[in-house]
């Protein structure tokens, strides 16, 4: 068993913002492997990018950020996973089939979790929460 967590929700773990608190609780009781792809690492600097931008993190904030989700991958708490290739067909075969409107990284990440044989997703993205649902994954929910 493991879980995949999408950047939504790696994200709360290091920008304090609501639902921080329930993912910190989840992430220390969960008794899995909790995946995260590069992709997701990828997207957490572009978040944190995006906040500094409209100035809710500034540069401390945003460097303590960086250093805090090094730590935890120091510490192994995530375990990343390199993001695979064939994940762009599955995701654009998912964001054909499912009756639940996907960006295009939501996609990757819900196609991610499936080729790292996950069965569970956590996320604070709604519309990601519904489509893992519909392809039959457990959801961990942490919305703002």
């Amino acid at each position: 068993m493991s879980v995949y967590v999408d950047t939504s929700a790696l994200a709360k773990r290091y920008i304090s913002e609501q639902g921080s608190d329930a993912f910190d609780a989840f992430v220390l009781a969960c008794q899995t492997d909790r995946i995260v792809s590069q992709l997701g690492t990828t997207e957490f600097e572009s978040v944190l990018q995006r906040l500094n931008r409209q100035g809710y993190l500034n540069l401390q904030h945003l460097q303590q950020a960086r250093r805090d989700l090094a730590a935890d991958l120091g510490a192994n708490l995530w375990v990343v996973r390199p993001f695979i290739v064939a994940s762009f067909a599955r995701a654009a075969e998912l964001m054909r089939t499912l009756d639940v409107p996907l960006a295009t990284l939501d996609a990757l990440h819900l196609a991610s979790a499936f080729d790292f044989g996950c069965d569970a997703v956590a996320t604070s993205d709604r519309q990601l929460s519904r489509a893992a649902a519909r392809s039959g994954l457990a959801v961990h929910e942490f919305f703002s």
